[in-house]
């Protein structure tokens, strides 16, 4: 493998594109992703139309991580992950912190019991730290660093800020597990950085998972990797930091793909999970 397909692979790797179920197969940039390391897809959709979604990704990649940002719902983490595996997910996308202590490690564990990655956040390195502490303390895959921006860097939002991911997230509270970016379609990201230059910071700064919304298409998949390709070059983006992303994001996915405990009452079909012999 050249350097120029290593780079590739490993752009690829740490990226997580989006749809929105209206069209019945994945987009072409997608399908080609996911033979080169996509690790999977996040479905802005409900219901059937989401189920649809779920299964063309997992007809293309079997053990595809299949994200669903739906809200937090009253109800606790078994019945998100009933929800969430009816719709062929995998990986719930709107974790909220808890407001009442130990709630955010009861719904962590509840829902991952079932197979069920949580993304808890949004992590912003300001406010109350509790609730992600607990998270990391019950072994959350992962955490999403939002879009608010950190106070004393010049309208720096956390998910592109060092000091927020690398400096509290990882060092003050030792979370190792997977950093995903809030999506980067936001306007304020956008007019800040645009898409390209946002996913490259993220990088930088320790995310290992940088999210596109379902506008994203072909067109800022490809600027993404020309805008990575220069930072790695330029030295701003070392090798090593999407060599350690991808595992990261590697190990999560393989996760998400064990057989874990019977699913919830009422799920069936390819996302209900059965117990390890």
């Amino acid at each position: 493998m050249n350097a120029l397909h290593r780079l590739a692979v490993l752009v690829d790797s740490c990226l997580l594109p989006a749809v929105d179920g209206a069209d019945e197969r994945l987009p072409d940039w997608i399908l080609r992703g996911l033979e080169r390391g996509t690790p999977g897809v996040a479905v802005h959709a409900r219901g059937q139309v989401a189920r649809k979604a779920s299964d063309a990704l997992r007809a293309a990649l079997p053990d595809a991580l299949t994200g669903h940002p739906e809200p937090h719902r009253p109800g606790g983490g078994s019945a998100a992950a009933a929800e969430l595996m009816a719709a062929g997910a995998n990986l719930h996308l709107a974790v909220r912190p808890g407001t009442r202590a130990d709630e955010t490690r009861v719904f962590v564990t509840d829902l991952q019991t079932h197979g069920v990655a949580a993304a808890l956040g949004p992590f912003t390195g300001t406010g109350s730290l509790r609730p992600f502490a607990e998270g990391a303390a019950a072994g959350v895959r992962a955490i999403t660093a939002g879009r608010s921006p950190v106070p004393g860097e010049d309208g720096l939002p956390a998910t592109l800020s060092g000091p927020a991911v690398t400096g509290i997230l990882r060092g003050e509270l030792g979370y190792g597990g997977v950093v995903v970016s809030d999506t980067l379609d936001a306007p304020s990201i956008v007019d800040g950085w645009g898409v390209p230059g946002a996913a490259v910071l993220a990088w930088i700064a320790g995310v290992d998972l940088v999210r596109l919304g379902p506008a994203s298409g072909a067109g800022v998949h490809d600027a993404i990797h020309t805008a990575a390709a220069r930072a790695v070059a330029d030295g701003d983006l070392p090798l090593s930091r999407l060599e350690e992303a991808a595992e990261r994001v590697s190990r999560l996915r393989r996760w998400a793909s064990e057989p874990r405990m019977p699913a919830p009452a009422g799920v069936t079909g390819p996302s209900a999970r059965t117990p390890a012999p």
